[in-house]
């Protein structure tokens, strides 16, 4: 546990503000476990929540390719949380994959991944609750607090998220966004 508690404090206090990609990624990937593709972009200031480590691989984080994580996210590791490819996360988001049971006499805790489509754009200071999937190509606005799942290509905003409206399904792009000393 002592090691563990280390680990996140390294994580989040001085490995998130070194500014190199390599240095950073290199740490997610071999002491984290996390997957995370050669071609996505974590920026400085990620936060990480654990309270044990996932191994080489398995659990925690999956971040697909062309992916880019801005400033100042936090991602709650403990259900698991996977993004596909092209995502791109804007500033200070969170995902959370943990929660109390509120009925529980013994005030218990569930854990439920969290699941990202491919080419979804996540807008700042979005919250997202265990459980949710947000489908392919799918717009939250910012500032909405997501509590159940978004279907692909909908634009969704508000507290919580509810359907604005349908967004294009011809998309094609590639996110290919590494600024210098992020």
């Amino acid at each position: 546990m002592m090691l563990t508690r280390l680990l996140a404090y390294l994580t989040n206090h001085v490995i998130a503000w070194v500014p190199s990609y390599s240095v950073r990624h290199a740490w997610y990937r071999f002491v984290l476990g996390a997957r995370v593709g050669a071609t996505s972009s974590l920026l400085m200031g990620t936060r990480f929540y654990f309270y044990r480590l996932f191994g080489r691989g398995a659990g925690g984080l999956s971040v697909g390719e062309h992916c880019i994580v801005n400033r100042g996210c936090y991602f709650d590791l403990r259900g698991g949380i996977t993004l596909g490819d092209n995502v791109s996360v804007s500033p200070e988001v969170s995902f959370i994959t943990s929660q109390h049971l509120v009925d529980d006499p013994e005030f218990g805790i569930e854990d439920a991944p969290i699941t990202i489509g491919d080419r979804a754009w996540i807008g700042s200071r979005v919250t997202i609750l265990p459980g949710v999937t947000i489908g392919e190509g799918a717009v939250v606005a910012a500032g909405a607090v997501v509590a159940k799942d978004v279907e692909a290509f909908a634009v969704v905003g508000g507290t919580p998220a509810k359907k604005i409206r349908e967004r294009a399904r011809s998309l094609n792009y590639t996110l290919d966004f590494r600024p210098l000393f992020e």
